[in-house]
């Protein structure tokens, strides 16, 4: 202090300057402190608490305003894998993006998160997800479901069973004959090499989790951004070998039983259901978009820009958001020729047969 005070020369002027470097510093100082607990905010505004549902534990997230009952309810229903933190952006963007009139959550697949040794079929999925509506939601509740890939199959089923529920939004539905989707043929490799799978995945979970997360970061930064923290820790605890024996176990259960679509069961709820399909999804291929339109007239179709994934988690969560908000209030009608490319409409139309990943076998 005594050295500083040699060099600084006191003046009106020296401390107006000073005090105003401060000020700006401070100023400054304010400004990357909120933006870092924006950040944080945006990650950490939910609430991840281990449910009981039915006999069998599910990790649920809950956006930070769930406590408000007398908002309607969104659920989310994961694919396979099932873990609810990888839609944790998501719904944290539904809620903000909403304004907060929505309040909602993730239930995570049983035996996915948290993992168990016992490995739970597509039925056990359909029945916990059942439960946990009719156990944690009073009645009246207004509910909309929001099924990802698989989770869509399960939401249909929600509805067969007769749940009252307002509103199915089908992200990427993989909702018939999975056994001969484009990618079936990469999942079944996978399900051939599953003993060594489950074995390295025993062998990285020994390892510390942060080590685990930075590793997955690591490599994932090589092909793409930079990889978030929560995705990262999802997959982290996935990569254990009690959860991929239940995400190879329920994806060999989904091959045998994701058979034909119900068409009339669409008819039946075709009010309730808004389907948006990927443009180059191969779980859920536009083909299956022109069979659905063929068999259901007017039946709520989108199609996503040609940049949005079937992992829109990963990449596209906020573009995803904001349309699932436009289905909920109703204000994106069924429009065809607004949302697809001319050569695109056509395909749909029936005129070319540049998808047929659905069609019927002879």
């Amino acid at each position: 202090m005594f050295l500083l005070a040699d060099y600084l020369s006191f003046d009106d002027a020296s401390i107006f300057h000073l005090c105003n470097s401060i000020f700006i510093f401070l100023l400054f100082a304010t400004i990357f402190f909120l933006f870092i607990l924006y950040q944080q905010r945006e990650i950490t505004s939910i609430c991840y608490e281990k449910e009981l549902v039915g006999k069998h534990f599910s990790n649920v997230l809950y956006s930070c305003n769930w406590d408000q009952e007398e908002l309607p309810v969104f659920i989310v229903i994961p694919g396979n894998p099932g873990h609810g933190g990888f839609y944790q952006e998501y719904i944290n963007l539904l809620v903000e993006e909403s304004k907060g009139s929505y309040r909602g959550c993730v239930v995570s697949h049983i035996g996915h998160s948290p993992a168990t040794s016992r490995v739970f079929s597509v039925k056990d999925q359909v029945d916990s997800k059942i439960k946990f509506i009719t156990s944690k939601l009073k009645p009246g509740t207004s509910i909309t479901l929001i099924g990802h890939s698989f989770g869509a199959y399960i939401a249909l089923k929600i509805l067969e069973k007769g749940i009252k529920i307002d509103m199915a939004i089908m992200l990427f539905p993989m909702i018939e004959n999975m056994a001969r989707m484009p990618k079936a043929d990469n999942l079944r490799t996978m399900l051939k090499y599953q003993p060594l799978i489950i074995g390295v995945a025993w062998l990285t979970g020994l390892l510390p989790r942060q080590l685990r997360i930075k590793m997955i970061q690591f490599y994932a930064g090589k092909f793409s951004r930079n990889m978030q923290d929560h995705i990262a820790g999802s997959i982290s605890e996935l990569i254990e070998a009690k959860s991929l024996a239940n995400v190879f176990g329920l994806a060999q259960n989904e091959l045998s039983v994701v058979q034909e679509l119900d068409y009339n069961l669409i008819k039946r709820f075709q009010k309730k259901l808004v389907f948006y399909y990927g443009m180059f999804d191969l779980w859920a291929p536009l083909d299956c978009c022109r069979k659905l339109r063929k068999a259901v007239p007017g039946v709520n179709v989108h199609i996503a820009d040609d940049d949005v994934l079937h992992t829109f988690m990963f990449t596209s969560c906020k573009k995803v958001a904001q349309k699932t908000l436009e289905f909920m209030k109703g204000d994106s009608k069924y429009d065809m020729s607004n949302l697809i490319p001319d050569s695109v409409v056509k395909s749909l139309q029936g005129e070319t047969d540049d998808y047929d990943f659905c069609e019927e076998e002879e």
